[in-house]
């Protein structure tokens, strides 16, 4: 197996450092799977409904990398499938997120006595260029453990709605974080949003009006759909915001989960939490 990817976008290094970093708060593990045309994180969770990951991040290799070869397990498996520490990667990368003077980045898949994703990084001054060599432990996911791996097929969720700025809702959740770990989201296809936790004493609930809503049915009556989900869980989502999405929909099946969807020029992410009830 062979993978050999070339940035020269300093853009492009600060996207894919900005991306690890996130994964690196979700899990301590992560696969990634290397295509010919994309690269996907993916991150299962054993709370998630049936065979979903909790993470699904897609990335178009061409969106990121000058070139790239992979050569895979074989002709009919053009893939590769590897186990990671996003933190120690992050870590590596993190200098790329204020670095000015990056030339370029190249990725590879080698053997130095156990497999590593190699990440060199040309550098450049007004004297001298340099190089900075990072080796990050991989592990080989064996080929029968692939399906697991696999693009969830997603529900017909009751309600998809957009959410607003990530930045305002994570200080909102925040403080309901200070009472309670559960907070409820409720949905309705006239464009409002509720979050909401309950305790002993008193309720407390923030409300979101005016939002669009996606693939709403034409009908008389309004739909709502809501999931109780794990707080801490949609606070490390929440801090997706450093990524400057595009838009970032909420997706409810009712009662059972909630499948937040970012998407990006370069990428996109899904998110997903069960309800904690379920």
């Amino acid at each position: 197996m062979k993978f050999r990817a070339e940035m020269t976008e300093i853009l492009c290094m600060k996207q894919f450092a900005n991306i690890i970093e996130t994964l690196s708060k979700f899990t301590k593990l992560c696969v990634i799977r290397i295509c010919e045309d994309k690269i996907y994180f993916i991150v299962l969770d054993d709370s998630c409904i049936g065979d979903h990951p909790l993470i699904w991040c897609v990335l178009e290799q061409a969106n990121f990398f000058r070139r790239h070869c992979v050569v895979g397990l074989n002709e009919n498996n053009n893939e590769i499938f590897l186990e990671f520490e996003p933190d120690m990667m992050a870590k590596s990368l993190n200098f790329l997120k204020s670095s000015q003077v990056a030339e370029s980045l190249t990725i590879k898949l080698t053997n130095k006595q156990s497999p590593c994703l190699t990440f060199e990084v040309n550098l450049t001054s007004t004297t001298l260029g340099r190089m900075c060599v990072h080796d990050i432990p991989v592990t080989v996911v064996p080929h029968k453990q692939w399906r697991l791996f696999v693009q969830p097929e997603m529900p017909r969720f009751n309600v998809k709605i957009e959410l607003p700025n990530l930045k305002l809702l994570r200080s909102v959740v925040e403080r309901m974080k200070t009472l309670n770990t559960r907070v409820t989201i409720i949905a309705s296809d006239n464009g409002e949003l509720v979050f909401k936790v309950e305790t002993m004493m008193a309720d407390m609930a923030t409300h979101f009006k005016n939002l669009s809503v996606l693939d709403k049915e034409a009908k008389d009556l309004s739909q709502t759909a809501s999931v109780q989900v794990d707080i801490k869980k949609l606070l490390d989502f929440l801090t997706c915001e450093q990524l400057h999405p595009q838009n970032v929909t909420c997706n409810i099946l009712n009662k059972k989960m909630a499948d937040f969807y970012l998407v990006h020029d370069d990428f996109n992410l899904h998110f997903i939490l069960p309800s904690v009830l379920a």
